[in-house]
């Protein structure tokens, strides 16, 4: 009984250090290669810059020395649209498409709640909330759509 026990314990140990050498002869060789590699070729670094998407639309940025100032009446800034100028059928498909957190971004930015009894509504009663005042309030949906988007 004492030599079978014996035998396990040096096939144990005899398995064991094999596989440690295996994992530390890979480890070198795998070492080496890499330092081969690195020496032999030049190692090109690919930097990606997040491009704009309408570089023809982009807008030369003043320095400090070239601000200006001018001023804007109030009522320049509210310039009235078109009734018919909105989208209704693509508002409604975005505000099914569009996620939680813009749905009830979205939503507060309406003056309409989010939350009642201190838990949030349900993503189905806010869009049908936003679809309903989509049609009451069609520009101000937008304006607050094309915000978040």
């Amino acid at each position: 009984m004492q030599t079978i026990q014996d035998c396990l314990t040096i096939t144990i140990v005899v398995l064991f250090a094999t596989i440690t050498t295996t994992i530390a002869l890979d480890l070198c060789v795998s070492l080496i290669q890499l330092w081969y590699n690195v020496a032999n070729q030049e190692v090109s670094v690919q930097r990606v810059y997040p491009q704009p998407s309408n570089i023809a639309n982009m807008q030369p940025q003043l320095t400090a020395t070239e601000m200006k100032t001018t001023s804007i009446s109030v009522t320049d800034l509210s310039a009235p649209t078109a009734p018919n100028s909105t989208n209704i059928e693509f508002l409604e498909l975005l505000i099914q498409n569009l996620p939680q957190s813009r749905i009830r971004t979205a939503a507060r930015r309406l003056k309409i709640k989010d939350k009642v009894d201190g838990k949030h509504q349900k993503l189905g009663v806010l869009r049908v909330q936003l679809q309903e005042k989509l049609q009451s309030q069609p520009s101000e949906v937008e304006r607050v759509l094309s915000n978040l988007c």
